[in-house]
């Protein structure tokens, strides 16, 4: 941008220098006031503006060329300033593209990432929850062995108490 500042600076010099060769003190104030406007919409950054402006200023000194009011050296020098400020104008135009899609491709990014981070938070809280579901389930059927293992105990130690007992058969009845 210090180019373009440099450039309009100069512009602005040989717009508004007042010359001997039928360079009238109107057609340089207006000259003037173009290259403000074209100074005012870059330092802004209103680059689209600023190329209007150009175009203005552009025009205006072919006007006033036409007119005999501006040499043609003087004239070429204004066109030459004119065309470095459009291509600053133009080069920075493209970096704020490129810049734009840079942030919106690391946005993008972003986004993906953070989605990436969610799932991944998700999924380890699914792991979390299903290693959880197998230990209950581990502990269920440890605690149906445990219940079953004490149950065949018990069945086995009233069998062997039942077979202590005098006078109780087993499958038989006491009467027979």
């Amino acid at each position: 941008m210090r180019r373009v500042a440099l450039v309009l600076a100069l512009t602005v010099l040989l717009a508004g220098c007042a010359g001997t060769d039928n360079y009238p003190v109107t057609t340089a104030e207006d000259l003037q006031q173009r290259v403000l406007a074209v100074s005012e919409a870059a330092a802004q950054s209103d680059y689209p503006t600023a190329k209007v402006r150009i175009d203005e200023l552009r025009a205006s000194a072919a006007d006033a060329f036409a007119r005999d009011e501006l040499s043609a050296e003087r004239h070429q020098s204004i066109i030459a300033a004119l065309d470095l400020v459009q291509n600053d104008i133009d080069a920075a135009i493209e970096a704020k593209r490129v810049a734009d899609e840079l942030a919106a491709q690391q946005a993008e990014e972003a986004r993906l990432a953070e989605e990436a981070r969610l799932a991944a938070e998700q999924a380890a809280e699914q792991a979390r929850a299903a290693e959880e579901a197998r230990k209950a389930e581990e502990a269920r059927i440890a605690e149906e062995e445990r219940i079953a293992e004490e149950e065949r105990k018990q069945n086995e130690k009233k069998d062997k108490e039942d077979d202590e007992i005098p006078g109780r058969d087993r499958g038989g009845s006491e009467n027979d």
